[in-house]
């Protein structure tokens, strides 16, 4: 798999709401379940960083522009 293929996956994966991994032929202790979720929280607040940097960006354009 290529590397632009694993990143394509696990930004389809991370945008998706959260679920608990669930795995019936094997149990998750708490470390994986808890790396999971802190990749998800991870990957959700580097999205809101985005949002508000580029709110911030239109906010300041906005200020130079009025007198």
């Amino acid at each position: 798999m290529s590397i632009d293929q694993m990143r394509e996956r696990y930004k389809t994966f991370f945008e998706t709401d959260f679920m608990p991994l669930i795995r019936h032929e094997q149990t998750q202790g708490a470390a994986e379940r808890s790396a999971y979720a802190d990749e998800f929280a991870a990957y959700h607040l580097g999205q809101i960083n985005n949002k508000l940097e580029r709110l911030l960006a239109l906010l300041e354009q906005d200020a130079a522009r009025s007198p």
